[in-house]
């Protein structure tokens, strides 16, 4: 495994770092403020960890993986994180790796999101960006620990505020990704930074 896609530090993958159930789905995300989508996505950690060992990782997995369709502009976030590679990708590979790259995100969320240890998150403030985007601010309070702050930047897209990047203690989760993926493609091109992905999918699955 490449050292590139070692596991992130666990302040980060508490990003990108998402029902309880009331079953959140695309309505619970599609009306309201950045701040609801923020809300509504930490709901969904929680409420998985509190049924971690009921839920099992497929369960885990299913309520995660609606709650990132609903919650995340994935699309978007593909094309951003491979940067100027993307122009030059067909059809087919931008579809492989959106596809690849939300399975890592929800095998990331159910692998670290499994065990509730008291941890609180709280929706602080949210402000108004430069491009129209939005800027929610949130902090993380575990049962053991220092808390975690989080910055989430959203979108709107089709009626909705989406996530398009999550900042972990001022390190950002597409800034890192972005760069990593740029080496791999680099070194390995599109099929490897696929083959490497995939590994870490697995490697995490391991985990959960």
């Amino acid at each position: 495994m490449s050292p590139i896609l070692s596991p992130m530090p666990k302040r980060l993958v508490l990003m990108l770092c998402l029902l309880p159930s009331l079953l959140f789905g695309q309505l619970a995300f599609a009306a309201g403020t950045p701040a609801d989508t923020i809300t509504t996505f930490h709901a969904v950690l929680i409420d998985n960890m509190k049924n971690g060992a009921t839920l099992k990782c497929s369960g885990r997995s299913e309520k995660i993986g609606a709650a990132v369709d609903a919650g995340f502009d994935l699309p978007f976030l593909a094309q951003r994180v491979l940067r100027r590679q993307w122009k030059d990708l067909s059809e087919e590979q931008r579809a492989s790796f959106v596809t690849t790259f939300r399975d890592l995100v929800l095998a990331t969320y159910t692998s670290q999101f499994a065990q509730f240890g008291g941890e609180k998150f709280e929706t602080l403030t949210t402000k108004e960006l430069a491009d129209g985007t939005r800027l929610v601010n949130a902090k993380l309070t575990p049962g053991r620990g220092a808390p975690v702050n989080f910055d989430y930047v959203l979108r709107e897209s089709n009626g909705a505020w989406r996530i398009v990047n999550v900042v972990a203690d001022g390190v950002s989760d597409l800034a890192l990704r972005s760069s990593q993926y740029d080496k791999i493609y680099k070194a390995n091109g599109f099929d490897g930074l696929i083959v490497q992905i995939k590994q870490q999918i697995e490697a995490n699955k391991k985990g959960c």
